[in-house]
C-alpha cells in the first residue's frame, strides 16, 4: 500500500514546485519588459484621447506676431508712412475771376508748375510750396486786343489738414498765407521790363480743396486753389482786389526715406 502510494505523492509534490516558478519566470519576464519599454519610451498601452500640445502663453504671441503683423506701425513702415519729410511736383493751369469785372479786360488761362514740401505725419501738416506762375489776360482797347501776362515767382505757407491715412486716399485742405514777386511781364509774347517798379512784392492768403489718391511710394494729387492779393510792400495792407487767382493742378507727392 505504501509503494503504491509513494509515486502518486512525489507527482503531486512535482506539480506544486513546477507552478510557482513559473508563474514567477513569468512574472519576471514581464518584469523585464517594462522596464526596457520604460527606457526606450514605448507605451503599449492604447490611447483614449488626443490632447494638442501645450503652447505657453509667450510663444503663442510669438506665434501670432509671426504669422500676421497688421499693426499700424507695419504698414506705416511698408508704405513710408513713419516719414515726417515728402517732396514732391504740381502743375497745371491758372485763371483769374474779377469779383467785380473791369471794361474791356477778359481772364485767360495761364499756367502753374512747382516744388511741394510736407512735414508731418498726422491730420495737421505744414506745406511750404515753390511754383512759378503765369497769369494772363485779353484788354480791348480802341477796337485793338492784346494779351498781357504777368509771371509770378509764389511761395504759398500752408497749413494742410487731411483725413484718413497715408496708407489710402486722403481728402485734404490747404490754408495759408502767400508771399509773390513779380518776375516779368509781357504784351503780345513781348517781354516788359518791371525794373524800377513799384509793388513787385505782394502777399495774399490762399486757400485750396483736393484729394491725394494713393499710387506706388506715394500720392497722386489733385486740387483747387484760389489766391487773393492783400497788398505788397509799397502800398500796405489792403483788402480791395477786385480779383482771386484761381489754380487747378495735378502732382505727385512721395515720402523721403520712413522706418
Amino acid at each position: 500500500m505504501a509503494l503504491t502510494l509513494l509515486p502518486v505523492g512525489l507527482s503531486i509534490a512535482q506539480s506544486t514546485s513546477t507552478t510557482p516558478t513559473s508563474t514567477t519566470t513569468s512574472g519576471s519576464t514581464n518584469r523585464m519588459q517594462d522596464l526596457y519599454d520604460e527606457h526606450h519610451g514605448i507605451n503599449r498601452k492604447k490611447a483614449t484621447t488626443t490632447n494638442a500640445p501645450a503652447v505657453s502663453p509667450t510663444e503663442k504671441s510669438a506665434t501670432d506676431q509671426s504669422t500676421v503683423d497688421r499693426s499700424p506701425s507695419s504698414q506705416a513702415s511698408m508704405d513710408g508712412s513713419t516719414s515726417r519729410t515728402r517732396i514732391g511736383i504740381r502743375g497745371g493751369v491758372t485763371y483769374p475771376f474779377f469779383t467785380e469785372k473791369p471794361v474791356g479786360v477778359d481772364p485767360v488761362l495761364g499756367f502753374v508748375g512747382g516744388l511741394t514740401f510736407n512735414f508731418g505725419t498726422g491730420t495737421v501738416s505744414f506745406q511750404p510750396e515753390v511754383n512759378y506762375t503765369r497769369y494772363s489776360q485779353k484788354v480791348n482797347a480802341f477796337g485793338f486786343t492784346t494779351k498781357r501776362a504777368n509771371d509770378v515767382l509764389e511761395v504759398p505757407l500752408l497749413l494742410k489738414i487731411s483725413s484718413g491715412t497715408y496708407a489710402g486716399n486722403r481728402f485734404f485742405l490747404n490754408v495759408g498765407p502767400y508771399a509773390a514777386y513779380a518776375m516779368s511781364a509781357s504784351e503780345d509774347g513781348k517781354k516788359i521790363s518791371l525794373d524800377g517798379t513799384k509793388g513787385r512784392f505782394g502777399f495774399g492768403a490762399a486757400a485750396g480743396v483736393g484729394a491725394a489718391i494713393k499710387a506706388g511710394p506715394g500720392h497722386v494729387t489733385v486740387e483747387v486753389r484760389g489766391l487773393y492779393p492783400l497788398g505788397n510792400t509799397d502800398s500796405g495792407f489792403n483788402t480791395d482786389s477786385k480779383t482771386i487767382f484761381g489754380q487747378g493742378t495735378l502732382g505727385y507727392i512721395f515720402p523721403l526715406g520712413g522706418q
